[in-house]
């Protein structure tokens, strides 16, 4: 199980990647990536790919369900999935 810290440290690190994308922070909350055009296909490859690197964690072919990556807390709980 992932303390608070841990936890806090993922999103983090995640909402700062995501800022290439939007101009204010506040608008990914509950704001849907793919779903809602933020991210086209390359740059939701690209966001598999450093979450890969940057978590080093592995993202399966089975992993690559839109909602495991259309929000930021979908795509936090599913790198603290994976590092579990």
């Amino acid at each position: 199980m992932t303390s608070v810290y841990e936890d806090e440290a993922v999103r983090s690190r995640v909402l700062e990647y995501l800022l290439r994308y939007v101009d204010d922070p506040a608008e990914l909350e509950g704001m849907q990536l793919i779903t809602g055009g933020v991210l086209n296909s390359l740059a939701t490859v690209s966001l598999v790919g450093h979450l890969e690197k940057e978590f080093g964690v592995e993202v399966d072919d089975d992993d690559l369900e839109i909602e495991n990556f259309d929000t930021l807390d979908s795509i936090v709980r599913f790198v603290q999935g994976k590092r579990a």
